[in-house]
């Protein structure tokens, strides 16, 4: 018990270092443009917590964060440096609304489950490419998940546009999904999509799935050394591609409830870089599945607090852009240390 958490605290030494000495940096820059440096930072970190409402849309912020995160954390751990979260964000987003429209006449007890399977199966679909380009081919996964990103956007902006779009309403936005399958709300905080439950849950569970079963085990060994692992016996070919799934599979679904849950239907503008941000979430967690429900918490924090700050204060929203791009600097650069040092396969 012991070693386990002094490994605990080793692992989040450097994450709460480099959350520290940006923040530290944040409030100095703050400092220098505006009279009142602590009000704003006041509402950068705690407005969130003023209110019901506050809190039920810091929820929702932080549900698709949290899903594409944990996803990244799988295929990281298998060795694939996945940066397509915001395609298969996308993909499943516009997979579960264009099945709720086309069958909405399907009761609400099969046409929820297969609403959800269809996101699923959309951010899967675009994680299965990558996975198996590189484990089969050598295709480097960073170029096909940018390319796959760029590709999801302008197929989702086009069905948007012209096949699903709501032409009573303004931009562009596709009819809503039937009512009867909206999730329901947090009972107690009106507002708040109960996805943000499902996501911690599988946030907890992924962490027991890595780090307590053997095919995690294996996922991990497979990201370690490929041809080790495939000269012990290990499928790692097989488990990379895996990881993949499942890392685009958390993807559509965080997409999936976007829609059933936030908006009921599909826009086109819906995402302010979930996928970017859920990466550096992911890496600010150590790529732990359990951490990067707090990492995600975290950010989303920031994410709302930048909009309160700004009304409060003359501290531009786009200070966090810049908060969130030294973290990913930091983070990204620790990561690739620790790479080639051969120390990314410990636990919490």
């Amino acid at each position: 018990m012991r070693s386990d958490f002094t490994d605990f605290l080793r692992a989040v030494r450097g994450p709460l270092g480099a959350i520290a000495l940006t923040m530290a940096l944040g409030f100095l820059l703050v400092a220098s443009i505006s009279d009142e440096p602590v009000l704003a930072y006041r509402e950068l970190l705690f407005a969130n917590f003023d209110s019901l409402s506050n809190f039920a849309l810091f929820l929702n912020r932080a549900t698709p964060l949290v899903l594409i995160a944990v996803g990244i954390t799988f295929a990281f751990r298998a060795g694939v440096f996945n940066v397509g979260g915001e395609g298969q964000l996308f993909a499943g987003a516009i997979a579960t609304t264009v099945f709720s429209i086309v069958f909405s006449g399907l009761p609400a007890i099969v046409l929820f489950p297969l609403a959800i399977a269809a996101g699923i199966l959309g951010g899967a679909l675009l994680g299965w490419i990558p996975g198996v380009l590189k484990v089969r081919l050598g295709v480097d996964e960073v170029v096909v998940t940018f390319m796959l990103n760029t590709i999801a956007l302008l197929f989702t902006s086009y069905l948007v546009n012209q096949v699903i779009r709501d032409t009573t309403a303004y931009g562009a936005v596709s009819w809503m999904v039937p009512e009867k399958i909206w999730l329901p709300t947090i009972p107690g905080i009106p507002g708040a999509t109960s996805g943000f439950i499902i996501a911690a849950v599988l946030s907890l569970a992924s962490w027991v799935v890595l780090f307590r079963t053997k095919w995690g085990a294996e996922v991990r060994a497979a990201g370690t050394n490929l041809r080790y692992a495939e000269a012990v016996g290990i499928a790692a070919g097989g488990r990379v591609i895996w990881a993949m799934l499942i890392a685009g599979g958390f993807a559509g679904l965080a997409g999936a409830l976007y829609v059933l849950g936030i908006g009921h239907r599909f826009e086109q503008n819906f995402s302010p870089e979930y996928g970017l941000v859920a990466l550096t979430c992911a890496l600010l967690a150590r790529i732990h599945p359990a951490a990067a429900l707090f990492t995600s918490l975290y950010y989303a924090m920031m994410l709302n607090g930048a909009a309160y700050m700004q009304i409060s204060t003359e501290v531009p929203r786009s200070l966090v852009d810049l908060l969130t791009g030294l973290l990913v600097l930091l983070m990204t650069a620790r990561f690739t240390l620790r790479r080639r040092s051969g120390q990314t396969s410990g636990a919490f």
